[in-house]
């Protein structure tokens, strides 16, 4: 018994308790007390992250929802079919040129050779090069064959690995399910990475059986995964015949934890040691078991599980869209930035503040139908200069006046018309630039209080959308913010702003400036940002003055950011970087979205018209991506990291993941970044802390695969699943 109390209070990390209590050795042994905890990760609904082990080699089944992570995100062209189905079996089908991207541990590494379970459709031939080295052609003949491939001598690596995959000959595929047919190089079922050879017939396990996860006697899954704050493993099950050993690993690849026996009785093992880190935790069958089946296997994170708070309608929403604003401007995100936003500083204490929120695109057009229709880019399809939103496509006043708001719009905005598919369900939208009306927030400020002071706002529920541009070029100076954010005299082209089309000529190269001309731009920028604050302060006294501050749900956000130089451009439109999707977010409405609170995890733009829609009551749209923040404003769902993605015109995209930050683009270059510490993205990580690379890539691999089909409500988020998701995906 002492041994396993041993164990137990290691795995505790109390082992100085234990020392402490041996050396008295008298008196009654007082019971250990498990870790409190809640769930925040549940490895069997998360399966398809999941990196199989087998043989002492990485084994990937091509032909399941999880293949998507190997192949290097479709980029730059997709160079394997997913999910097809071949002679009945599940396999991916790879062109002549294909890529796979593979993470090994080094045990992994050691045996150089890559082994695959393929129908060639004719004779072939297949070479596989790994970091500049190529293996021998080896002969394929027609139809299925396990093929060995033997790799050059240290090619592959602890760590990430590129294997490119070159056929002789490629050929018609007959596809099962009514599929067609598919030109491809081969039909592959499996393929393994190091190890040791198959012997016999060898098919990839099955994860999944019913609710209760399988590890392959003999092997491993392995998980790249954020460690939460308090967290520790909890597991379940039945060993028959084998024990489970647990390793986390890291941070970098080579370092491999100490194996430690996991208790399968429900008894938590705690992983406090990595707190806050991603790390690959590693769940090992040892023994002669088949597969070792859990009941439960969970990270958990420190403390009580949050309590959902009861739901309490507001009865009115007013929406302010602060275009073109980034949120590196306001000292709650950027502690030395110069910009005075007093109105949204107190906001802020009676708010939760969303602090990673990205636009899902970097520009006008495509970010508002991500925030209007709750769709990602890819889905709504509103990004050349002629698309046009469907009306199938329902919008946000829609949802609006199904809870029986009077639903009213003035914005600034020329693209928020119903030319362009914005103009269902609004009882009144003016678009002030092919309107009139005024373009400043002070003008749209003096609309909404007629609307509430002699309009049907003075009687009716309301949803009231400000779509101010201050921010927006053209900038202009205004007093007192001009003076103090560039004090120094100034007798060049932009004393009292800079209009749009010398933006246009500064972004085309026809108009030069100065080092001194760009304080003054910036300046400019700065001072329309504290004068829209301000404005939005004007309105929030109306609401007070006209008896809406306690009954009214306040959405303050923008649309993208702006770039002035950071890496050489002004401007938006053009990159993903920081400055252009990082925007700013606060909800305000005490009884579902507590004051004060600052909400970590990763939030979007398409999830505002499901928030709405929850917030209401009223059915959220079949067809919406985006998932209601009301219970993550909670604390349900936090404590693990929830990405936020953008899009570049659907050519590039990027995912905030925890603190880090992945670039993909659209020649298949990958960079991964410290977007909490390395903002400017100076530094790239791809090297230096390639778990958190993987980590990343594993979620960006699969949304980036499954984006059009992907449902938060249902699925989860790409980087924590909900059970349907491997159920709808593995059918």
């Amino acid at each position: 018994m002492r041994g396993l109390h041993h164990r137990w209070l290691w795995s505790l990390g109390l082992v100085p308790l234990l020392a402490f209590s041996d050396s008295w050795g008298q008196g009654p042994q007082t019971a250990p007390v498990a870790p409190v905890g809640h769930p925040v990760f549940d490895l069997h609904a998360n399966r398809t992250l999941a990196h199989i082990e087998q043989r002492g080699g990485l084994v990937i089944a091509t032909g399941s929802a999880g293949f998507a992570r190997y192949a290097h995100f479709g980029r730059p062209t997709p160079s394997w079919r997913l999910r097809a189905e071949v002679d009945g079996k599940k396999v991916a089908l790879p062109t002549t040129a294909a890529r796979l991207q593979v993470p090994l541990h080094p045990g992994q590494a050691q045996n150089q050779v890559v082994f695959l379970s393929l129908k060639s459709p004719t004779k072939s031939s297949l070479k596989i090069s790994v970091g500049g080295k190529s293996s021998s052609a080896v002969p394929l003949a027609e139809g299925w064959q396990l093929v060995t491939v033997q790799l050059p001598p240290e090619s592959l690596r602890a760590g990430e690995n590129t294997l490119s995959l070159t056929f002789a000959q490629s050929g018609n595929f007959t596809l099962g399910g009514g599929a067609g047919s598919h030109k491809a190089a081969a039909a592959v079922d499996w393929i393994q990475v190091g190890g040791s050879a198959p012997t016999g017939a060898v098919t990839p396990p099955k994860l999944s059986d019913g609710s209760k996860l399988n590890i392959p006697g003999g092997g491993a899954l392995h998980y790249y995964a954020f460690v939460p704050k308090g967290g520790s493993l909890l597991v379940k099950g039945d060993g028959s015949g084998c024990s489970l050993k647990v390793t986390v690993d890291g941070p970098q690849p080579g370092q491999k934890g100490a194996a430690q026996l996991a208790s399968l009785d429900g008894m938590p093992l705690s992983l406090s040691a990595h707190s806050g880190e991603v790390r690959r935790i590693g769940l090992r069958a040892e023994g002669s078991c088949e597969k070792l089946s859990l009941d439960k296997a969970q990270l958990l994170s420190g403390g009580q599980a949050p309590q959902p708070v009861k739901l309490e309608k507001p009865r009115n929403v007013v929406f302010w869209l602060s275009d073109d604003t980034r949120a590196d401007k306001f000292k709650l995100w950027n502690k030395s930035s110069r910009v005075e936003t007093p109105v949204l500083d107190e906001f802020s204490k009676k708010a939760t503040r969303f602090a990673v929120t990205y636009a899902q695109g970097n520009e006008s057009r495509v970010s508002h139908a991500s925030l209007f229709t709750g769709l990602y880019p890819a889905t709504h399809k509103f990004i050349s200069d002629k698309a046009v939103l469907p009306d199938s496509m329902t919008i946000m006043p829609e949802v609006m006046k199904q809870a029986g708001l009077y639903t009213i719009g003035h914005i600034a905005n020329g693209y928020i018309t119903k030319r362009w598919g914005f103009g269902d369900g609004w009882d009144l939208l003016k678009n002030h630039i092919h309107e009139g009306g005024g373009l400043k927030s002070a003008e749209l400020v003096g609309d909404a209080r007629q609307f509430l002071e002699k309009g049907p706002g003075k009687s009716k529920p309301f949803f009231l959308y400000l779509g101010t541009i201050d921010a927006h070029v053209s900038w202009r100076a205004y007093e007192p913010w001009i003076s103090k954010y560039d004090p120094t005299p100034y007798n060049g082209p932009f004393v009292k702003g800079c209009m749009d089309p010398q933006l246009d000529k500064i972004v085309a190269g026809q108009l030069t400036v100065t080092a001194r001309d760009r304080q003054r731009v910036i300046a400019l920028y700065d001072c329309d940002i504290s004068y829209n604050d301000h404005h939005f302060g004007e309105l929030l006294k109306l609401l007070k003055q006209t008896g809406h501050e306690n009954d009214t749900m306040i959405i303050y956000t923008s649309d993208h950011g702006e770039e002035f130089w950071d890496h050489g451009r002004i401007g938006h439109g053009q990159s993903l970087r920081q400055e252009l999707i990082h925007i700013p977010l606060w909800i305000y409405y005490p009884p579902l979205f507590p004051g004060g609170k600052v909400v970590e995890e990763g939030a979007e733009l398409v999830d505002l018209l499901p928030t709405l829609a929850e917030a209401f009551g009223v059915p959220i749209p079949k067809d919406v991506q985006g998932e209601s923040l009301i219970s993550v404003a909670q604390g349900i769902g936090q404590g693990y990291p929830r990405p936020a993605i953008a899009s570049q015109y659907e050519l590039a995209h990027v995912m905030r993941l925890g603190r880090y930050k992945l670039w993909v683009g659209g020649s298949g270059q990958v960079k991964l970044y410290d977007g909490q510490e390395d903002p400017g993205e100076q530094k790239e990580l791809n090297q230096s802390d390639p778990l958190a690379l993987r980590f990343v890539t594993d979620a960006m691999g699969i949304w980036m695969a499954y984006q059009g089909q992907w449902k938060k409500s249902r699925w989860g988020v790409a980087s924590n699943h909900k059970p349907e998701l491997a159920s709808d995906l593995d059918k």
